[in-house]
């Protein structure tokens, strides 16, 4: 990245932070943000503080225009033109100058009551700067600092051209800085404003705005939580509204307001990743379980775990009851330990199911003897998180991992050995989690209730090799796990489910996902003010600003999910087709309903309808026995009258073309011609069956809607258990194909 900031440049930025605070201000003057945009190379007018109106002179004066701005200096006002503080002077004198900065003070504080007088600190004379306020001339630019991602960059545009602003309005973009000019470039040139500046032919201007976006992403960057050097200050705020276009074509920062901190002297450390003894969560060698009853007659969570992890071929296994006696597990006789200490060696995973208040007490234990421990117990309502944290703080081993508390714990898939870990709890009958060798996708959620959902939408399709409730996240934090998951090669797919993030996590999660060449599936609750007080009772977690959060997902290349729905289909697409990517966005589809092309041709944004090649038109001439579908576009509706082989044949054929990328299959089951009822769904020459050996044939992507209820589960059933993304509508089918090649796509 090209550095814009150079020494020369931070002294002085510097030295106007440094005469601000020593005046006592955490928030700068308008003259000020001129200076430190001027030193940056973003021109501002030409601009003079003036204390007292008998400061006014000639000499002063010299190069400012016919007219210009006076504005009020207040460190205590916040809105000056209310209150009479702008005033734009026209064909001024020196003495009308001075007469016009005695009115507006005034004015001012005719505002206040006498023991509530504002102190004014003098007047600004600013340029008075003319350009014409249409969109794509005024252009506003910020910054501010964010508790969980650090500096972040605003950008909007306001203006009166209201046909092209309706057409083409773009909310406020974020982005996470430093910004280099070429990127700020690429940046604005994805935006609908940008299409303004094409109008006019005049590009030049959008480079002028790319370039004032990236010093102050730059600036931004130096002066955050996250600076490469060591800043006394940190830029919480900065507002530029607007910069605008001159008659010249310049680019002019007309106003700004900004807030600023000095740095404690204490240096803050840095969010890292942690993936040390992680392993111990997937696959340890020991297992010992806290908590385990035998009393049959009363449901018991640790007994339940050990049932699992039995038979998920946990050998090594160790259970505790402080009465001790023996436990059996299918033919297996367990001993009963008095407590954690009787057992004879080092174990790699504890899951500890007693109460949340006598933890500490039990981690304290842990020094040498153990290497990870998930913590299952919730937290009542008459303990503070802070409590907790506090406690566990003051004795955790430092070598010790823990997940939790609050949570339900880990699945990972029995590897080669047979062996794997189950502590989700649930008896494996209302589970129904159902793996196999292709298990490809981990799922890290901080709600454990989020990962029994997620089982059952998706339990035909075995996708799960991994499944991590992380609940409140003491110690393993989400982006340890995602920098774990990034690392195993039976991993093609990271879903998270995420309801907040600590300070600083979010950045560290956002410059993860950039590195990270795995598909990163999100979906976030906390979007608004009600949503993140339900997530912080929950977990106790932050949520902060969503619009944030979206911006860090784009620009970090994470696939995010605006609904439950959409995680649930992409995950679907994601993971099932993992090792099929497209090519290009031409896309055909095969339909057995009119109606459905038509909702699907909607839909359409990324892809394309291919031209089919015209091999495959005189193919599909041959195949049309029933002369009844339409040629002249690649969405094919073969009408009901196609059976299983002949609706098939035409996927085949758009499957072998080369101008076909991906492929959408639509299927209204209802049909009299298809094997689609719940007696003959599964039979090889049914068009369940066919599909799926197109499927394993061809590594085009294709998906596919059965639009019909719970009468076809099982023509459903045997597509999902083949490998098949199944949706139950083609808008969500072609919804979820779109992402996934959209995503793939840009990375081409």
């Amino acid at each position: 990245m090209v550095t814009i900031l150079d020494e020369a440049m931070i002294q002085g930025v510097d030295s106007v932070f440094t005469k601000a605070y020593r005046e006592g201000r955490g928030i700068l003057y308008e003259f000020e943000i001129y200076e430190i945009l001027n030193i940056i190379g973003i021109q501002t007018p030409k601009y003079l503080f003036i204390k007292e109106p008998a400061e006014v002179n000639e000499a002063k004066l010299q190069g400012f225009g016919e007219h210009m701005v006076a504005k009020i200096v207040s460190p205590d006002i916040a809105h000056k033109q209310k209150l009479g503080g702008v005033k734009i002077l026209k064909s001024w004198t020196v003495e009308s100058l001075r007469q016009s900065m005695a009115d507006m003070k005034a004015e001012v504080l005719s505002h206040f009551s006498q023991d509530e007088q504002p102190t004014i600190e003098g007047v600004l004379l600013v340029e008075f700067v003319s350009y014409h306020p249409s969109l794509g001339n005024e252009t506003m630019i910020g910054c501010r600092e964010d508790g969980e991602f650090g500096p972040v960059i605003l950008i909007s545009k306001g203006g009166d051209d209201a046909e092209f602003f309706a057409k083409h309005y773009d909310p406020a973009n974020i982005f996470l800085p430093p910004l280099p000019s070429s990127d700020t470039l690429s940046l604005l040139e994805g935006l609908n404003i940008a299409q303004k500046f094409r109008e006019k032919e005049n590009e030049d201007q959008l480079r002028l705005i790319a370039d004032a976006l990236a010093r102050v992403s730059q600036l931004a960057h130096w002066y955050s939580s996250i600076s490469p050097g060591k800043p006394g200050f940190q830029l919480l705020s900065l507002d530029i509204n607007p910069l605008v276009i001159t008659a010249d074509g310049s680019l002019v920062a007309i106003d700004g307001y900004g807030e600023f901190a000095a740095v404690p002297d204490k240096e803050k450390v840095a969010n890292q990743v942690n993936t040390r003894h992680l392993e111990m969560f997937f696959k340890p060698e020991s297992v010992a379980v806290i908590g385990v009853s035998t009393n049959l007659a009363k449901p018991n969570m640790a007994r339940e775990i050990a049932k699992l992890l039995h038979k998920a071929g946990q050998e090594e296994l160790y259970l505790v009851n402080p009465r001790g006696g023996t436990m059996q597990i299918n033919d297996v006789e367990y001993p009963l330990y008095k407590d954690f200490a009787a057992i004879p060696k080092i174990v790699d995973l504890v899951v500890y199911v007693l109460p949340i208040a006598s933890t500490a007490e039990f981690v304290r234990d842990l020094s040498g003897r153990a290497k990870a421990v998930i913590v299952i117990s919730g937290l009542p309502a008459d303990l503070e998180y802070s409590q907790f944290v506090a406690e566990m703080d003051l004795v955790r081993p430092k070598e010790l991992r823990l997940i939790g508390p609050n949570c339900m714990g880990v699945f990972f898939a029995p590897e080669d050995n047979g062996k794997g870990v189950n502590t989700l709890f649930i008896e494996e009958e209302k589970l129904g989690l159902k793996y196999s060798p292709t298990s490809n996708t981990a799922l890290l959620t901080q709600s454990g209730a989020l990962a029994l959902t997620s089982i059952d939408a998706l339990q035909d399709s075995k996708v799960f090799k991994a499944i991590v409730s992380f609940g409140n996240q003491y110690d393993v934090k989400i982006t340890d796990l995602l920098a774990h998951f990034a690392e195993d090669p039976k991993i093609d797919l990271i879903s998270l489910y995420i309801e907040g993030l600590s300070p600083g996590e979010g950045r560290l999660f956002f410059e993860l996902a950039q590195q990270i060449e795995k598909p990163i599936l999100v979906y976030k609750t906390g979007k608004t003010e009600a949503g993140a007080k339900a997530a912080a009772s929950h977990t106790a977690a932050m949520s902060g600003n969503y619009e944030v959060f979206r911006a860090a997902a784009e620009q970090g290349g994470v696939v995010l999910a605006e609904k439950l729905e959409e995680f649930y289909d992409y995950l679907r697409v994601f993971s099932l087709l993992a090792k099929k990517k497209p090519q290009g966005n031409r896309v055909a589809a095969i339909f057995n309903a009119g109606f459905e092309s038509t909702i699907v041709a909607d839909e359409l944004k990324y892809l394309k309808p291919a031209s089919l090649a015209t091999e495959t038109l005189s193919k599909l001439r041959e195949t049309d026995v029933h002369g009844l579908v339409d040629l002249s576009t690649a969405l094919l509706d073969v009408t009901p009258m196609a059976d299983d082989q002949l609706f098939t044949d035409y996927v085949e054929l758009v499957l072998q073309d080369e101008n076909v990328d991906c492929v959408l299959v639509s299927i209204v089951p209802h049909s009299n011609a298809l094997k689609s009822g719940p007696t003959k769904a599964g039979d090889p020459d049914g068009m369940a069956s066919l599909l799926v050996a197109l499927g394993k044939k061809y590594q085009k992507p294709f998906v596919v809607s059965v639009n019909g209820a719970r009468y076809y589960d099982a023509f459903v059933k045997v597509m999902a258990e083949g490998g098949l993304p199944v949706y139950r509508n083609p808008r969500a089918a072609i919804q979820a194909l779109e992402t996934f090649a959209n995503y793939h796509l840009k990375l081409q």
